[in-house]
C-alpha cells in the first residue's frame, strides 16, 4: 500500500528532474549556437516554446504554485503578465504571430514561475544547477574564444535553415559577453577554479567582446565591479589581472590586430569603444549609432509620457521601427528591426506608462530581494549562500545592461536566461530563508548550496 501511495510523488519528482535536465540542455544550445539554435522545432512551436509549455505542465503537476507568489517580485511579475496580455490579445487579429512574438519580452517570465516551483519543491536541484554551471563554464571558456571569431570570419559559409535563411550558428557579441561575465563572476566568487590557460582564454574572450560591442563591454565590467565590491576577497583575482595585463601589454607592443567582422580586435579598438561609452569617439559609426538610439528613445518618451499613448502604449504586434520612423536593416541579423535597442523603452512604447512602472517596480523589487538575501546570509555566516546571491544578482544585471543597448530580452537566447536567473534568485532566497528558520536557535553557517 505504501509503495502505491508514494508512486505519484516519485512520478512528479522524476518529471521535474527530467525537465531541469531539458532546461539545461536548451540553455546550453542558446549559448553555443545563439539564434540558430532557436529555430529548432516545428513552427509555430520552436524549442523555446516547447520548453515553456512542458515547463508549465511540470509546474502544474509538481504543485507549489503558491510559492511563486510568496515574494513581491513574483507578485509584481504576475500583475505585469496580466497587463501585457491585455495589451496583446486585442492585436492578435491584426498582427497574428507578431503580437505573440513581441509579447515574449514579458511572457517568458513564466519561466521564472516554473523554476521557482521546480527548485523550491526539491532544494537539492539548486545544487545540481550550480554544479552544472561549473561544467558549462569550463566548456564555454574553452571553445567560445575559437567559435566566436570563427563565426564572424566564416558566417557566409555556415549552413542555413532553408525556410528562415538563418545560419545554424548565429552569435551576437552582447550575448557572448553576458556569459563571459557570468563565468568571470563564477570564478572570482570562488565557485570554480580555472587554470592559467583557461584564465587566458577568458581574458581573450572578454577582449573580443570589448572590441566588438560597447554594451557588451559594460555588461561585463559593471557586474564584476559590483561583485568585487560586495565580496572583495577572491583568490583568482590576482592571477586573472596578471594574465590580463600580460596579454594587453604584449598585444600593444606587437600592435596585434585581428579582423573580426566589421571591427578589428586590437587594443586601440577597445580603447575607442571605451571612450565612446564615456563621451564622444572620433568614429562616425560609433557616435552615429548612439545618436540614432537617443533620438528614438526621446520620441518614445514624448508619445508615451507626454503624449497620447500614456496609458496603453502602442500594443504588442506593431513594428515600432516602422511606426516610429527608425527602420534600418540589422546588418548582423540580416533582417528588419522591430523594437528599439532598449528593453525598457520597448516596454514603455508597447505597454504605456503603467506597464513601464510595473516593469521598473518588478526589477527593483527583485534587486532588493537579492540584496536582502545576501545580507541575511552574511549575517548568519553563510558565506557560500552570500556568494551565490551575489553571483545571481550580478549575472542577471549583466543581461539587464546588455538589454539596455541591444534587442536582447525580445528573443529566447537571452530572454529565457534572464527569467531563469530571476526565478532561481527567488527560489534560492526562499530556500535559504526556510533553512534558517529550521535551524536551532543561534546556529549559523548552514549547508552550502554548491
Amino acid at each position: 500500500m505504501s509503495a502505491v501511495l508514494s508512486t505519484p510523488k516519485r512520478s512528479r519528482t522524476r518529471a521535474a528532474d527530467l525537465y531541469l535536465g531539458f532546461l539545461m540542455v536548451v540553455l546550453l544550445g542558446y549559448t553555443l549556437a545563439g539564434r540558430g539554435f532557436a529555430y529548432i522545432g516545428l513552427p509555430p512551436l520552436f524549442i523555446g516554446e516547447i520548453l515553456l509549455l512542458t515547463g508549465l505542465l511540470v509546474m502544474l503537476r509538481t504543485g507549489g504554485i503558491v510559492a511563486t507568489l510568496s515574494s513581491l517580485p513574483g507578485t509584481l511579475l504576475a500583475i505585469l503578465i496580466v497587463w501585457v496580455l491585455a495589451r496583446t490579445i486585442p492585436f492578435l487579429g491584426l498582427y497574428s504571430f507578431d503580437a505573440l512574438r513581441d509579447s515574449v519580452i514579458v511572457m517568458y517570465g513564466l519561466f521564472a514561475f516554473i523554476i521557482v516551483v521546480v527548485l523550491y519543491d526539491e532544494p537539492e536541484r539548486l545544487r545540481r544547477l550550480v554544479l552544472a554551471y561549473g561544467s558549462f563554464a569550463v566548456l564555454f571558456v574553452s571553445i567560445m574564444p575559437i567559435v566566436y571569431p570563427g563565426y564572424q570570419l566564416l558566417q557566409s559559409q555556415i549552413p542555413i535553415w532553408p525556410r528562415y535563411n538563418v545560419p545554424l550558428i548565429s552569435l551576437r557579441p552582447g550575448e557572448v559577453g553576458v556569459h563571459f561575465a557570468g563565468i568571470a563572476l563564477f570564478v572570482l566568487l570562488g565557485f570554480r577554479r580555472l587554470g592559467p590557460v583557461q584564465l587566458a582564454l577568458l581574458v581573450v574572450g572578454i577582449a573580443m567582446v570589448a572590441a566588438h560591442s560597447r554594451g557588451g563591454t559594460l555588461a561585463i565590467v559593471v557586474p564584476l565591479c559590483i561583485a568585487l565590491a560586495m565580496v572583495p576577497r577572491s583568490r583568482q583575482l590576482a592571477p586573472l589581472l596578471m594574465i590580463a595585463a600580460a596579454i594587453v601589454t604584449i598585444a600593444a607592443l606587437l600592435n596585434v590586430e585581428i579582423e573580426v567582422s566589421s571591427r578589428k580586435l586590437s587594443v586601440d579598438q577597445i580603447a575607442t569603444n571605451l571612450m565612446s561609452i564615456a563621451g564622444s569617439a572620433e568614429t562616425a559609426g560609433l557616435d552615429g549609432t548612439k545618436q540614432w538610439r537617443i533620438m528614438w528613445w526621446d520620441k518614445i518618451v514624448n508619445y508615451t509620457v507626454h503624449g497620447d499613448y500614456f496609458w496603453n502604449g502602442k500594443g504588442f504586434g506593431i513594428n515600432l521601427a516602422d511606426d516610429d520612423g527608425f527602420q534600418v536593416i540589422d546588418e548582423e541579423e540580416a533582417q528588419v528591426l522591430r523594437s528599439p535597442h532598449n528593453a525598457h523603452m520597448t516596454i514603455l512604447a508597447r505597454s504605456g506608462v503603467p506597464g513601464f512602472l510595473l516593469w521598473v517596480a518588478m526589477l527593483g523589487s527583485w534587486v532588493a530581494f537579492m540584496v536582502r538575501a545576501f545580507l541575511l546570509a552574511r549575517r548568519h555566516g553563510d558565506r557560500a549562500w552570500a556568494r551565490l546571491f551575489v553571483f545571481l544578482l550580478c549575472y542577471w544585471l549583466s543581461i539587464v545592461i546588455n538589454a539596455s543597448f541591444d534587442v536582447a530580452l525580445e528573443g529566447p537566447m537571452l530572454g529565457i536566461w534572464f527569467w531563469v536567473l530571476f526565478g532561481t534568485g527567488i527560489a534560492a532566497g526562499l530556500i535559504h530563508r526556510t533553512e534558517i528558520e529550521g535551524r536551532p536557535d543561534g546556529r549559523t553557517g548552514g549547508r552550502a548550496p554548491p
